[in-house]
């Protein structure tokens, strides 16, 4: 990322900043990691609904899935 004295902030009236105009190529790693972000997100997430229905599996409440039914599924 560029040095911070490469930030340009828009301020209103009174001096309150409302927005930062950065490098675009600031800008392209930003939105890179962001994306990375939202990946791992949707991984942890669906991580976490499998450990929940971990005890619904075990008390027989919920349908088990084999390996194989779950990669054809995917």
């Amino acid at each position: 990322m560029s040095a911070p004295d490469s930030l340009h902030y828009l301020t209103d009236a009174s001096g309150k900043p409302e927005a930062v105009v950065l490098p675009m190529a600031d800008w392209l790693e930003l939105k890179q990691y962001y994306r990375q972000l939202q990946g791992r997100e949707l991984v942890l997430g669906g991580l976490r609904e499998a450990l929940c229905e971990v005890p619904e599996i075990m008390a027989g409440r919920h349908p088990e899935i084999s390996l194989t039914d779950f990669l054809a599924a995917s």
